[in-house]
């Protein structure tokens, strides 16, 4: 399907709307770089591990329970413990996507590999999940290949518009997405670092 089939089959927004919201929210830009350097300094030689339990745990969780599940799975793991999943994963595919990290091998998911990327600092990257759909006004849980063929090129392209790298677009569409077109209890649209700073991560 062509851009501009794509663009009319779901009213998606026009590149000026999404610019506007794009530097409403750019005090948002460094999401990524901001979680990449309090990662570092909690999780010091596990950054990359644990970055990855963060991507396999991400779907379907807030940003603080995707920091829970992953800092809970990566305490069994430094301590060659059997995993006791009870603390909160039932998913079979994030069990599976967890036993591959642990044991060093790829996992799947487009939006999760993604996400881990960014998160490691390729400014390149351009996440999309179910917010950022809400962003381009598309009413799916999950991003089909037209969708993410046509989000990044717009990412990209507002990135050139607004002299921001695409990681740094998307996380302020996301936040966009999060704070005005959200209906659920969850409004928040903080970075990991703002709840490393609030309290012991155990007791989320």
């Amino acid at each position: 399907m062509l851009l501009s089939e794509w663009r009319q089959k779901y009213s998606v927004p026009t590149n000026k709307k999404l610019i506007e919201k794009t530097l409403f929210y750019k005090e948002n830009k460094n999401w990524y770089a901001d979680s990449l350097k309090a990662i570092e300094h909690k999780y010091g030689i596990h950054t990359n591990r644990f970055i990855k339990l963060l991507g396999v745990t991400s779907p379907r969780n807030t940003v603080k329970r995707n920091l829970y599940l992953a800092d809970k799975t990566l305490k069994y793991a430094i301590l060659n413990k059997d995993i006791d999943f009870s603390y909160g994963i039932a998913n079979k595919q994030i069990k599976n996507n967890i036993d591959k990290v642990l044991n060093n091998k790829p996992f799947r998911g487009v939006k999760v590999n993604a996400f881990v990327k960014a998160l490691q600092g390729d400014l390149k990257q351009v996440v999309i999940d179910s917010w950022m759909l809400k962003a381009f006004n598309i009413g799916a849980q999950s991003p089909r290949p037209n969708d993410l063929i046509h989000i990044k090129t717009i990412v990209n392209k507002i990135a050139i518009q607004t002299n921001l790298k695409p990681s740094e677009v998307q996380a302020c569409l996301w936040c966009y997405a999060k704070a005005e077109l959200n209906d659920s209890v969850f409004k928040e649209d903080n970075d990991f670092s703002y709840y490393m700073r609030q309290k012991q991560i155990e007791d989320f």
